[in-house]
């Protein structure tokens, strides 16, 4: 066993070289394995192998109940919820230690903070930070020249914020315990980063739509001396990139009406077809 200095915390069982590891090993393949059974729950078992022989070196019948504890249902954002699995660390090393924590007080925690971890995490991460950091790195690509920086810049910024953050969760919940992760769900202040979040989200999504999406009319109507062109004439009078703005708002109305993707995008190709050969859209 490594000294008290290579250990995560004083007088704990685990080395922090062990707890890295398996950190990484939640980072890395927490979706290698799913199933509707256990979802994430053979990569948090995958984790805690390599923890499990520092907190029962000879007691091979309390590793196999860890494990089994540690396989059941578990689904979370990976990076929001790596505290989860940093707080579960913790926990199990204080029960081999001889704290009395009953099995499923552990197995309610992970249950209780799935849902908000999930909604903190894909909230900022899908709504706010990806769509950031594309909207910066598809610019940069589509300058031209063969230009490819936007690519490596996105595939790099993307996994190295990923994983800092990921650790930084993760770390937090193993030194903090549930106590400070509980206290601050309880202060609300989770509801007021969810809200702070969605209005930022929404924004986002905003200059998105009047950047990347494009719709527009060519229907043009002749007169007497004179052309009338529907679009500029009328649509971008009355609200500059309406079109685009309708378009997103009926995809978002066929997802809620839970079409999938695939009839989704067979769609906006027909419609596409019809309306450049019919000269409607241009």
């Amino acid at each position: 066993m490594a000294d008290n200095s290579k250990m995560a915390r004083e007088g704990g069982l685990i080395p922090k070289s062990a707890l890295t590891k398996a950190w990484l090993i939640w980072e890395t393949f927490p979706q290698t394995c799913y199933n509707y059974e256990r979802m994430m729950g053979q990569v948090v078992a995958h984790f805690f192998s390599v923890l499990v022989g520092f907190l029962y070196p000879d007691d091979p019948e309390k590793r196999k109940d860890l494990m089994r504890r540690e396989i059941e249902f578990f689904n979370v954002h990976i990076e929001a919820g790596s505290c989860i699995l940093g707080m579960i660390a913790a926990m199990e090393e204080e029960k081999a230690q001889g704290v009395d924590i009953p099995n499923e007080f552990i197995t309610n925690i992970k249950t209780s903070l799935m849902g908000p971890l999930a909604g903190v995490g894909d909230t900022i991460w899908q709504g706010v930070v990806i769509p950031i950091l594309l909207g910066i790195c598809i610019d940069l690509t589509s300058m031209g020249g063969g230009n490819i920086w936007g690519a490596i810049i996105y595939a790099v910024v993307i996994c190295a914020a990923a994983y800092a953050i990921s650790y930084a969760n993760f770390m937090f919940g193993y030194n903090a315990g549930s106590n400070a992760v509980l206290d601050f769900l309880e202060k609300g202040t989770l509801n007021k980063i969810l809200k702070g979040a969605s209005i930022m989200g929404c924004m986002v999504m905003g200059g998105l739509i009047v950047n990347y999406v494009k719709v527009a009319c060519g229907v043009e109507i002749a007169s007497a001396g004179s052309v009338f062109n529907l679009q500029t004439g009328f649509f971008d009078m009355v609200m500059p990139r309406i079109l685009p703005l309708a378009t997103t708002m009926l995809i978002y109305w066929l997802l809620k009406k839970r079409w999938s993707s695939l009839k989704i995008i067979g769609l906006i190709i027909v419609i596409g077809i019809v309306g450049g050969l019919s000269g409607i859209l241009v």
